[in-house]
Order: C-alpha cells, then structure tokens, then sequence
C-alpha cells in the first residue's frame, strides 16, 4: 500500500490516476448491499462507479426460475436516498464524472467507453439484460488496471466471467463475504473460477475502495504488487535521481547499471516491467543494441533517456520497438507519464497484461 508521501508526490508530479474505475454488480439481495455500500462512500471520491442490479426474468430461462432470486427492479433515485454521491441513471453518450455513480437502467446493457457511458439493448447474457458480464468486459477493455470490480449478493454466476477480464488486465477483484450475502451463488462462483483481491463484508468494502481509488494504478501491477523499473542510465547524477523519484512513488527500482551488457544481464534476472534505457553507454553494447536484445528475448518495454535526437539516432531507435522517446533534459513527471503508457499501453499483440 502506498503511503501518503508517495501519494503526494504522485499529484505534485502529475502522477497516475487511482484504481478510479468501480464497476459493481449484483442481483437477489443486493439492494439493500449495494444502497449500504453507497452510504458508505465520501462526496467527491476520486472515482466513477457504475452499478449493474437486475432479477431474472423466468419467462427467459430454460428452467423456472428460483423464487428467492426474484427481486424488484432498482432506481437511481431509490440507491441515491441519503448517500453522499450523487446516483443517477446512465444515458447512452453520456460522459461520466468522478465523485458520481451511475446505474444501468432496466432492459439495456450498460458498457463504459473512454470517457463516457453507452447503452445497448444487445442480447441478453445469462438471461439477463443489463448483464454484469457486459458491464465488467467493457471497464476491462476501455480502462484496464484502473478499474475494480465488485461482486455482491446474487444467484447463478453472472459476473464471473467479467471479474476474470477484470483480473486479466490487471484490475483489482472484491467480492462480498459469501457469509454475510443474502444469496451467496454470484460471489462463490467468482471465488472458485477467478483469483480474488478482497473477499470482505459490505462495512469493509467501502473503506476499501476509499483506499483502492487513492492508488496510484500504473505503479501497481495485478496482485497489488509493485511496477519494477530497470534504469540503464552511465550518468551517476542522473540515474540517482531518477531512483530517487521513482521510488518516491511507489515503484521498486530493480537496478541502475551503466553499459548496454549489464543491462541485458541485470534484465534477465530481475525481470522488470519496464526498463529505462539511455542510448550511448559505457561499453561495447549501446543502448539501442541493448533494447533489441531486451525485446526479443524478454519482451519487456523500454523506453528511451537520451540527449540526442539526430536522424541517425532516431531512425536507429524505430526498429527497436521502442515504448517511448524522452530527450534531456527532463522532467521526473515525463518519465513518469512514459512508464505508464508503457505499463498501459497494448503488449504488440503477444505480450499479456
């Protein structure tokens, strides 16, 4: 957990958004969970919430449907009675704010987009429209490690799949004490097929996502563990530096060295997430030679720390699949920026995040 130094520093620095992408999803039971969970949270938490609540409709199903999974449909207005957040019925282009939560309304699929709501009325998944699948797949998608899911009270197994797209992409899972649900079935299905972050009581997941939503999510990776940074940096001033400020928010700095070759060694064995990468090193190996090497063998991201940016260098760099080109001098927030779009951005189709 990252501490309120590092925290502060993240916002002086222009640092990461937080875990600020809540997607909830329930069924029988979660109301009354789900209004509780509401109750809990500030005005203006740095996070958009976005509530899927649906009953079956046993004129759907193959089978009848269980009794006790039947459930009246929710509003916003009734989930928004004495909560501090304002709780409002999501429109299709909508765009969404922090510190606001949005329901999907009856009959229509709820999916979140780069900056705004859409609503579908697709088929349904599970017999159910909205589906908690959809909702879950699509913060996945659009948002990655910044989102969380939140699995409440519930029958059958809508939503498992979404947590696991969730987990996937680096999210963080929570699910509702199957102990303490009314209908236990949605959460005992996501615990037995999806790695769980936080199996925790209604009282408890509020404080979490109080906390989840001041994390910084590039610099913590899926398993709440920490991004790791390799610095190849032969300027000792430099390379102190960028630890210094690296750690300060929350990364482990798996190495500084100083030549291409102890790069490509240190890279091996540590393994970091990202390795920051300046171009003329002592040594033989330059760094463009070293980032090849890194690449091909470890698929891990590198980007560039360099003084120059001549044609030579720059057409030298392109086939190196670079993650990204920073010149000096700079700034500690552009380098910050650069590793999150690396830690973000889409792995060239074969590296999985």
């Amino acid at each position: 957990m990252p501490s309120q130094s590092q925290k502060s520093n993240a916002r002086k620095m222009g640092g990461s958004p937080g875990r600020d992408i809540i997607v909830i999803g329930g069924s029988a039971g979660a109301f009354t969970t789900v209004h509780e969970l509401l109750r809990s949270l500030p005005a203006g938490l740095p996070a958009s919430i976005f509530i899927v609540l649906h009953c079956y409709d046993p004129n759907s199903r193959p089978e009848p449907a269980k009794p006790q999974a039947r459930s009246s449909v929710p509003t916003a207005a009734l989930l928004g009675t004495k909560t501090n957040l304002p709780v409002d019925s999501a429109v299709d282009g909508q765009p969404f704010e922090r510190g606001h939560a949005y329901l999907a309304p009856p009959g229509q699929h709820l999916l979140v987009e780069r900056g705004v709501m859409r609503l579908e009325r697709g088929p349904k998944e599970l017999w159910a429209r909205p589906s908690v699948d959809v909702l879950f797949r699509s913060a996945a998608h659009a948002y990655g490690r910044r989102v969380v899911g939140v699995i409440l009270s519930g029958s059958l197994y809508d939503g498992t799949a979404g947590l696991w797209e969730i987990k996937k992409r680096g999210g963080i899972a929570i699910v509702q004490d199957p102990r303490e649900a009314a209908f236990a079935e949605m959460a005992q299905k996501a615990m037995q097929a999806v790695q769980i972050d936080h199996r925790l009581r209604v009282q408890d997941i509020g404080r979490k996502l109080i906390e989840l939503a001041a994390q910084p999510s590039a610099v913590f990776l899926a398993g709440n563990r920490p991004a790791k940074v390799l610095i190849v940096e032969d300027e000792r001033i430099v390379a102190m530096s960028l630890r210094q400020h690296l750690c300060e928010l929350g990364y482990e700095v798996t190495g500084s060295v100083s030549s291409g070759e102890a790069a490509i060694a240190r890279a091996e064995r540590a393994l970091p997430d990202v390795v920051l990468m300046d171009i003329h090193l002592a040594g033989q190996v330059t760094g463009t030679q070293a980032a090849r090497r890194i690449w091909e063998e470890l698929q891990v991201p590198v980007v560039y720390l360099t003084a120059y940016a001549d044609p030579a260098t720059l057409d030298d760099v392109k086939h190196t699949e670079p993650y990204g080109y920073i010149v000096k001098p700079f700034r500690a927030e552009e380098v910050h920026a650069a590793i999150q779009l690396a830690l973000d951005r889409p792995s060239k189709e074969t590296l999985t995040i």
